[in-house]
């Protein structure tokens, strides 16, 4: 569709894909490490129409991601969200959540807010164009 973000062919960077989902890095906030969504490959804005294969591959690709996730930065919990307020493409966010501070690439990431509710606007964390290639990389050799 036009104008949506999440349709764009050009949506970076892709972790990984599969017949209906596209894992994508949030590059915009990096505030929880490893933050990423599962965006949907065709264009829809509400979860109840999702086909009975798209969530198949939702439950299967969410698995992946969490796994991916637990082997590279070992999260202590993880929250799940459809959100939908600024794009409203389908997509699941995963948010990996952390008791104590993780370091990747000489950076340090705290999740302040554990184990409190997640706050999607607190304290957003781009990452530089050198961070999310490494941090992409990275998911992807642990991705199953």
């Amino acid at each position: 569709m036009e104008g949506c973000a999440l349709c764009d062919p050009g949506l970076e960077p892709v972790i990984a894909e599969s017949e209906h989902w596209k894992l994508v890095l949030n590059k915009r906030n990096q505030n929880l490490l490893g933050k990423c969504l599962l965006a949907l490959r065709r264009h829809e804005e509400a979860v109840t129409e999702l086909t009975a294969e798209e969530w198949a591959d939702l439950r299967i690709e969410t698995a992946r991601a969490t796994d991916a996730l637990r082997r590279a930065f070992e999260p202590d919990h993880f929250n799940y969200a459809f959100l939908q307020n600024l794009d409203r493409h389908v997509h699941l966010h995963v948010l990996p959540r952390y008791a104590a501070s993780r370091e990747f690439s000489g950076e340090v990431f705290e999740d302040g807010r554990y184990p409190d509710h997640y706050d999607p606007f607190s304290d957003p964390r781009p990452l530089t164009a050198e961070r999310t290639e490494e941090l992409t990389v990275l998911l992807r050799e642990h991705y199953a």
